[in-house]
């Protein structure tokens, strides 16, 4: 009856090899959930700042719209020809996880000609000489061949856009450059916050899914 009864009981070592791989499983599962909750607080934390940020740059706007007047902090001072102060550079390290950050870039160098000598000089003449002058050089000389006129947008030095509004401008003003710059920062910070918190939950995901087959296979036998 005993050799009868040991013979009866199922034997443990087939269900090992699968609780050993729930085990890992589950292992591997706390990790990400982990993961993802000190995302989110990072997250969170991310947010308040941004919010901390945009706020003191809108404060210091305002006071210098009060120091210097409201025309005289508006769109009508943007420059006619702008060009970007930060770059975004995206990469992708594993498959479905971007990452970003943002740069901060150079102002462009100047070119070949500068803004004084196309100021100086008006159909490849001076401007210091007289109408006069000009046309008893012309009675002698051959006339000039015309020489097509140079942009000034394109031979300009781009600038600090401060310059805009005048060259001595209010410490609020820069305080608020300063905000918003940190700002900009902070919310490439975010973005690839949500991204990598995206990436978890589909990774969570993922190994429930797992789990849930591993279950069903351990019920089946």
């Amino acid at each position: 009856m005993a050799e009868t009864a040991a013979g009866s009981k199922p034997s443990p070592t087939p269900a090992a090899p699968a609780a050993g791989a729930l085990q890992a499983l589950c292992t591997q599962l706390d990790d990400h959930v982990v993961q993802l909750f000190l995302e989110l607080e990072q997250l969170e934390g991310k947010r308040a700042e941004l919010n901390a940020r945009v706020e003191e740059g809108w404060f210091s706007l305002s006071k210098t719209r009060y120091a210097m007047g409201a025309k005289a902090v508006s769109p009508l001072q943007y420059s006619s020809s702008m060009a970007p102060l930060f770059r975004v550079c995206a990469n992708e390290p594993e498959p479905g996880r971007p990452e970003f950050e943002v740069v901060f870039t150079k102002v462009g160098s100047p070119k070949e000609s500068s803004p004084k000598e196309d100021q100086g000089v008006i159909d490849g003449e001076p401007k210091s000489e007289s109408p006069v002058l000009r046309r008893r050089q012309q009675s002698h000389a051959s006339p000039p061949q015309p020489t097509p006129p140079t942009p000034a947008t394109e031979t300009s030095v781009e600038q600090d856009p401060l310059t805009w509004f005048g060259i001595l401008v209010p410490q609020s003003l820069r305080q608020a450059q300063g905000s918003f710059r940190a700002a900009l920062l902070i919310a490439g910070e975010i973005a690839g916050l949500q991204s990598r918190i995206e990436w978890e939950r589909a990774q969570i995901q993922a190994l429930l899914q797992e789990k849930r087959k591993l279950l069903e296979q351990m019920m089946v036998e």
